[in-house]
């Protein structure tokens, strides 16, 4: 009974950090205005899905905990030309007895530019239930937020956005876009990161290119980079986190590790469909599925 009762912590615990580090691999932010003029999407395009396992480590245990589906399709928002970007986090069916976790994002954004117009997150885990949602305002240079947690008033309120902050999922289909042969090993790159309706000035430090290895052999030359964290209940701060894309026109995450305050999590592409290219790239095929080493 008691191995039980430590497998049921282990797996709630991962669980709730799972879609969160997962989702943090889409870094919560924006690169500085300079970055944001003439930028050219040449990594996604509509109809892209990708699928990614997680697992959390607490001592010598690897443990399933959860998936993390995303989603791109071709929407207007408001008569506008825009991208919506899904994700759905969820718990693996095995845990949903003892914690069921079903958490689900959308956003839209520009074809263009890759800016939000609207962000949107549902958290269900276990008791927690809560929604947060953003819309931005680029006339004004603000961000309007509405949060509303299970059995507590909403909150609403309105930030300055003078300097372009993203949300968790838009910043990373953007960043999938830059230009990282102008950065040197080690060098930061300023981010603006919205985070629980607080705004931080932080950055991600890039590490140069490294390989990743596949069960069957073949090596996938990525890009590596550390997020600089926020302390609070999922992380310790500092860099405590490493993220894997793939070096090619794809820019596709492929990796993402992590410490956390109890144990480790990480997160492994599992699938993948509807790639833009697959020429100069990795991925052969423009639907398949990887075991990563």
């Amino acid at each position: 009974m008691r191995i039980k009762s430590v497998r049921s912590t282990i797996n709630i615990i991962g669980l709730k950090y799972i879609f969160s580090i997962i989702l943090f691999f889409f870094l919560v932010g924006q690169l500085d205005a300079q970055e944001n003029s003439g930028i050219e999407n040449f990594a996604f395009q509509s109809g892209e899905k990708l699928t990614f396992r997680g697992y959390y480590n607490w001592g010598f245990i690897w443990v399933a905990a959860g998936e993390v589906k995303l989603e791109v399709k071709n929407e207007p928002y408001e008569g506008k030309s825009a991208y919506k970007i899904e994700a759905l986090g969820r718990s693996l069916k095995a845990f949903d007895w003892f914690f069921k976790l079903r958490d689900t994002i959308s956003c839209y954004v520009d074809t263009t530019s890759l800016k939000p117009y609207y962000f949107d997150r549902k958290t269900n885990e276990g008791d927690y239930i809560a929604r947060h949602e953003y819309w931005f305002d680029y006339d004004k240079d603000q961000i309007y937020s509405k949060i509303k947690k299970r059995q507590k008033p909403t909150k609403k309120d309105t930030l300055e956005n003078k300097f372009i902050c993203s949300d968790i999922v838009s910043v990373a289909y953007y960043t999938r876009n830059l230009d990282f042969s102008k950065y040197k090993k080690k060098e930061k790159i300023p981010l603006r990161m919205l985070i629980d309706n607080e705004v931080h000035n932080l950055y991600i430090r890039y590490k140069g290119i490294e390989d990743v290895k596949l069960k069957s052999g073949e090596v996938y030359e990525c890009l590596k980079f550390s997020p600089m964290l926020v302390k609070g209940h999922l992380f310790q701060g500092g860099e405590d986190m490493t993220i894997w894309v793939s070096n090619d026109k794809n820019r596709v995450p492929i990796m993402v590790e992590a410490k956390v305050l109890i144990g480790s999590v990480k997160g492994l592409l599992d699938s993948y469909e509807g790639l833009r290219s697959t020429k100069n790239s990795h991925f052969k095929k423009r639907s398949d599925k990887l075991e990563i080493d």
